[in-house]
């Protein structure tokens, strides 16, 4: 089975990812639609906690996780360079998040397009995998109207910065402090990026004659390796 249109994909994607893949496989424009829900949502996403948010609260947080073994001196000349780029933020965050996604993609997409040659049937051009790639990241969707909720439901407009991880590995099981060697890379993990490996995963399976279990190991290979060379750095 397979979804008969964008509209149904952006559904399937959530319910029944394999009949959003087998569409996607034979579509023509179907990434624009899955494209412009993640930019609108991760924009809405930044918008509201930066308009929302208390601008010195969140200045206090960003100058604080800058200058762990800063001194005083250097500490306060942080807090001033950040001062001048503090009404901007906003349309940093938006811009360097799409930024973000669309380079972190042409890197997975390559990595896709090298991984399906051991598939000889499977001759999707690097385009075809850039939009599978676009669809895989779909659960950022479901996060980033998380944080709209939660910065609509806060008490107080004091945000902490680390609410856009709320589904981190840190904040759900390990409650690591600024600070700790692993905070960073527990608060970058998170459930929306095992489901979006979990995704890739089920894309391969449809789009090559990978097994289920080698088409999880290619998905979820550049998170390990990114993760273990970060564990190598920090416990170095």
């Amino acid at each position: 089975m397979k979804s008969s249109n964008a509209l149904s994909a952006c559904i399937d994607i959530f319910i029944s990812p394999s009949k959003a893949f087998n569409g996607l496989k034979e579509a023509k424009g179907w990434s624009w639609l899955a494209f412009a829900l993640l930019a609108l949502t991760l924009a809405a996403s930044a918008y509201t906690f930066y308009t929302t948010a208390d601008s010195q609260f969140i200045l206090d947080q960003q100058v604080a996780a800058a200058s762990v073994d800063a001194t005083i001196g250097e500490k306060k000349m942080i807090r001033q360079s950040m001062e001048q780029s503090l009404d901007n933020q906003v349309w940093f965050a938006i811009g360097g998040g799409i930024f973000g996604l669309l380079f972190i993609n042409a890197l997975l997409s390559g990595y896709y397009m090298l991984i399906s040659k051991q598939d000889p049937d499977a001759n999707y051009s690097y385009g075809a995998w850039y939009g599978f790639g676009v669809w895989s990241m779909m659960p950022m969707v479901i996060s980033s109207l998380g944080v709209v909720a939660l910065v609509l439901t806060a008490s107080n407009n004091e945000l902490p910065i680390s609410l856009f991880n709320y589904a981190s590995i840190n904040q759900l099981l390990l409650g690591l402090e600024l600070g700790d060697s692993f905070y960073n890379m527990m608060e970058s993990l998170s459930i929306f990026s095992l489901w979006s490996i979990a995704l890739v995963a089920i894309g391969l399976k449809c789009w090559t004659n990978f097994s289920f279990n080698k088409a999880l190991l290619f998905a979820a290979l550049p998170t390990i390796i990114i993760y273990s060379i970060w564990t190598i750095v920090i416990v170095a």
